[in-house]
């Protein structure tokens, strides 16, 4: 870890206290009736919490839709939110239970799934070829290809460790699992992603792992 990093971390870690500790004060204020406080919450969260639901579902218009649910839920929740807990992970723990939800009831709708083939995920602006991405939208565009063949368990810890950077405790709190069940579908969905790309995507595998 490089000394400027270091220099960073202190500045890194108060703003995020700032965050919780502003979190914490709006909760109090719309408890109190203050929709104003609220909003402020939305705001804050409705950006990180659409792009990991996004990721879970693959799908960004529906992650919005999911999105509003999971502050509708919260708003009627609001009472029983622990503050012990940071405001995010309990957002995300409603979000990505509304995400995975949404999963099993589009397959029931479907009744087509098979893994990485007939259950392909819609992509907003899928016209557009990967080859042609940022390497950041290359990376959704891959992982939205692939998370089919995923449980909605094993997406939901994949993103959120792999891709959100939790770590694996916040992670666990989240999906109401123990760390050991994070990492284990976290290991499970890493084998099948490999296997998807190997059998799909092989050109985007390291040349030396190339068959």
């Amino acid at each position: 870890m490089s000394r400027e990093w270091l220099c960073v971390l202190p500045e890194r870690a108060a703003i995020q206290c700032e965050k919780v500790m502003d979190d914490r004060g709006d909760v109090q204020a719309a408890l109190a009736g203050d929709e104003d406080a609220f909003a402020d919450l939305v705001r804050r969260h409705s950006g990180g919490l659409h792009r990991s639901v996004a990721r879970i579902l693959g799908d960004e218009s529906e992650a919005w839709d999911v999105v509003q649910l999971a502050f509708v839920k919260a708003w009627q929740r609001l009472s029983s939110y622990d503050p012990r807990w940071s405001f995010a992970t309990w957002l995300y723990r409603i979000g990505t239970n509304l995400a995975i939800d949404f999963i099993r009831s589009r397959r029931s709708r479907e009744r087509a799934h098979r893994a990485g083939t007939e259950h392909r995920l819609r992509v907003v602006g899928e016209s557009q070829p990967a080859s042609n991405l940022a390497d950041h939208g290359e990376v959704d565009w891959l992982l939205s290809q692939l998370v089919g063949a995923l449980t909605p368990q094993q997406r939901s810890a994949f993103v959120l460790r792999e891709v959100e950077g939790m770590d694996t405790a916040e992670v666990a709190r989240v999906l109401g699992c123990s760390a050991t069940t994070v990492r284990n579908h976290v290991f499970q969905a890493r084998k099948v992603l490999r296997r998807e790309l190997e059998a799909r995507f092989p050109e985007y595998l390291p040349r030396a792992n190339r068959s």
